[in-house]
């Protein structure tokens, strides 16, 4: 094996790992990325919060949602060890599962950061221990995975209106339908924040480096198809070129049947009519303010993991695109040199 070959071999291990890594950040952000996000023109507190919960309840089919708001620069301590630390403090009323605070359902009390579990009470082993907040204890339950220190609680009444912004559990291809309702039966105003598209986008880059793959293996087997002669006519060895043809054909086909399979269009891009043609000028537009509101709404800690994972799902699926389209077009010109 020349170095050449060995450079083009070593270029495909590192793009299958940054791949195989893409993979995963996909998959830790459709955890999250799926639910169906809205940011509400009017905060509300606890006790309207729970009052939107029983009559959600009511309905036929009821929707799990978790209102959230979070107060930063909040300072807690540990009286047993005297430390301190400052952070931010995220409040829930509803279903806290889908804010990743499952424990909060059944049990009153606070997740805390790692970081500041270890600070206050010097181990991220901090369950049972006691902290306090403005004067209230708190019951530590456990840690929660967070991009900065926090704090996590569900809202009480004399927190005020603190909740900004809702999570619904529904499809997030249906989000703005779904959360336009929710809102109607709530009685609220808001606007839904859609990630579906970059959750989309994310799931589509997967396909470019599989893509890249079975493209450079059709083009291989079906590259010497110019040398065939009359079927009629054929000798044995381009008997093996036919067959090489008729395999890059059925493997063609099954890229283009695979990729077709695995894409995410989101509905809102698919035109009720296709001779409205205003219809991507306005999708585009759409697009923008959307995504204006992601980035400039103050995001709770499973949104900015999501937007993260997605961030580096999207990274290593592109750059293992890149690195596969370079070592296939290495080898092509390896070939078309020894052809020459």
């Amino acid at each position: 094996m020349d170095r050449k070959t060995r450079i083009r071999l070593w270029g495909l291990l590192a793009a299958a790992t940054l791949y195989a890594f893409g993979i995963f950040f996909c998959g830790l952000a459709g955890e999250t990325a799926e639910l169906v996000q809205i940011t509400l023109e009017q905060s509300v507190d606890a006790p309207a919060a729970e009052a939107v919960f029983a009559q959600e309840e009511k309905e036929e089919v009821p929707t799990g949602f978790c209102f959230w708001g979070e107060t930063g620069n909040q300072v807690v301590s540990c009286r047993e060890t005297g430390a301190s630390a400052q952070v931010t403090r995220i409040l829930l009323s509803g279903n806290p599962e889908l804010m990743g605070a499952g424990c909060l359902a059944w049990q009153d009390g606070c997740l805390v950061d790692e970081g500041t579990a270890q600070t206050l009470f010097g181990t991220v082993l901090c369950g049972g221990q006691l902290l306090v907040q403005d004067g209230i204890s708190y019951r530590v339950l456990g840690t929660v995975s967070a991009l900065r220190p926090t704090m996590v609680t569900m809202a009480r009444a004399e927190d005020g209106n603190s909740l900004s912004r809702c999570v619904l559990s529904a499809p997030a291809e249906n989000g703005e339908m779904l959360g336009t309702q929710f809102l109607l039966r709530a009685g609220l105003r808001g606007t839904v924040v859609d990630f579906f598209p970059l959750w989309a986008l994310t799931k589509d880059l997967l396909l470019l480096f599989p893509g890249i793959l079975l493209l450079s293996v059709w083009g291989y087997l079906g590259r010497d198809w110019k040398k065939l002669s009359l079927p009629g006519i054929l000798s044995g060895g381009q008997w093996w070129l036919l067959g090489r043809t008729v395999l890059a054909l059925i493997l063609a086909a099954c890229t283009l049947w695979l990729l077709g399979r695995r894409i995410v269009f989101p509905p809102s891009l698919i035109p009720s009519r296709w001779s409205d043609f205003s219809f991507w000028g306005n999708w585009w537009k759409g697009q923008k303010e959307n995504l204006l509101q992601i980035l400039y709404t103050p995001q709770g800690n499973r949104q900015l993991q999501m937007l993260l994972n997605m961030v580096k799902s999207m990274g290593n699926s592109t750059v293992a695109a890149m690195l596969a389209l370079w070592a296939v077009r290495r080898r092509d010109n390896a070939d078309i040199a020894d052809r020459g």
